[in-house]
């Protein structure tokens, strides 16, 4: 049964204050991956004392839903409801950074904490919060512990690949996502293609069946090692589960291109990457700018295409992609962050000038395919994508379309 708080909370979003020149909020934190071990307990409370301490400074409302999950609520003008998010965002890294020092860079803020603006996001704020209620759950017991991932767990993993083999592996942990085209030259109304498929190695699926009861991201050094032992698995297992005449897409770390796997990969593909698009998280490239360079040209040398994954719209300001002479760019969506791409607008331009691709992905509601129609995203990927989309399969490679400039 819904506290009086939750309550109250729901009535508020479903009919917010109105005062003039004030825009009502709501700042839901989804903070779980902290629940795993006591360390993250820690931190889990110190935040939201601490969070509770800065709401009533501010002359917001704070409500606790569980341990993990904590919301925000504040109306005022835009200008001062934007500080204030700042502000406890701010908190939380400096928090995360302090006392679990081996999340900080391994988190996505964006994810953990999210903003709904309830002139248009009240529908979205309150299945937000049903969700959060549905999932709230006594996390301070001892059987709530994970243990951290450690190096015999990745051992755990390869261990596991062997004894199934490729195929099996594949079917157990492999999934795929289609990348679309979105055409509006074609009649009237909206078209979606699907042009590319990305397959990637499902963590859930690894959590669930191989690493139960693990903390992934507790360490980030050994997370990133699993990552690229993944990647490497990864390219054993791809002939298994994609067609001959398939697109698709890899998101993989750049050093996995300098692998023997990745060379064996080539070899099988007799040297031809023109069916592959590789992805290569932003945060990678610009950790390993030098290896990325050789990475790319190897790849654009056997015809495959090479895209800067994981962008947000701030990231499009300060990287010059332009340069980095990549084939796509491909921007996170996430619910709000319709003003924001539209400040870019010029960046985004800028690129499709210099040939790449933009995609969206995580598009996972209307408004984000309303977005990337809008501001001219070539390629689109997300559930709601999924959802829409009427043609099963990926457009033949034998076909002349093909999504990426010459």
């Amino acid at each position: 049964m819904a506290t009086d708080d939750i309550i109250d909370l729901k009535d508020w979003i479903g009919n917010p204050p109105i005062a003039r020149g004030a825009t009502a909020y709501v700042l839901v934190f989804q903070l779980q991956e902290f629940s795993r071990s006591r360390e993250g307990l820690d931190l889990l409370k110190a935040f939201a004392d601490r969070a509770e301490q800065f709401a009533e400074g501010r002359g917001c409302t704070f409500i606790r839903i569980s341990i993990s999950n904590l919301v925000l609520t504040v109306c005022d003008q835009e200008m001062i409801v934007a500080g204030v998010v700042s502000e406890i965002r701010l908190i939380l890294l400096r928090m995360i950074g302090r006392m679990l020092p081996d999340y900080f860079g391994a988190v996505d803020l964006n994810r953990l904490a999210q903003l709904f603006d309830l002139r248009r996001d009240r529908d979205r704020a309150l299945q937000a919060i049903d969700r959060m209620e549905e999932a709230a759950a006594d996390v301070t017991s001892l059987s709530s512990m994970m243990d951290l991932l450690m190096m015999e767990h990745i051992a755990k993993v390869e261990h596991s690949h062997r004894q199934l083999g490729d195929a099996r592996f594949a079917d157990l942990f492999v999934r795929s996502q289609q990348i679309a085209l979105i055409d509006q030259a074609r009649g009237q109304g909206l078209m979606l293609t699907p042009v590319m498929t990305e397959f990637f190695i499902s963590m859930s699926a690894i959590r669930q069946h191989l690493l139960v009861g693990v903390d992934m991201r507790h360490n980030k050094n050994v997370f990133n090692q699993l990552t690229v032992t993944l990647d490497r698995i990864l390219l054993k297992c791809i002939d298994r589960v994609r067609r001959p005449d398939q697109r698709c897409s890899l998101n993989i770390n750049i050093e996995s291109v300098f692998s023997n796997e990745f060379e064996h990969f080539e070899r099988r593909s007799l040297n031809s990457l023109r069916p592959f698009n590789f992805e290569f998280r932003a945060s990678d490239v610009m950790a390993n700018f030098t290896e990325f360079t050789a990475a790319r040209d190897l790849i654009q040398s056997r015809g495959g295409t090479v895209a800067i994954d994981g962008l947000s719209p701030q990231m499009i300001a300060i990287i010059d992609l332009a340069q980095l002479q990549a084939n796509m760019a491909k921007v996170f969506w996430q619910a709000g962050l319709a003003p924001e791409l539209l400040k870019r607008q010029g960046h985004l331009e800028r690129l499709r000038s210099h040939g790449v691709v933009l995609a969206l992905a995580r598009v996972d509601d209307p408004e984000g395919l309303a977005t990337g129609r809008d501001l001219r995203f070539g390629l689109l990927q997300g559930f709601e994508i999924d959802r829409r989309l009427a043609t099963p399969a990926p457009i033949p490679i034998n076909e002349p379309f093909n999504p990426f400039p010459t």
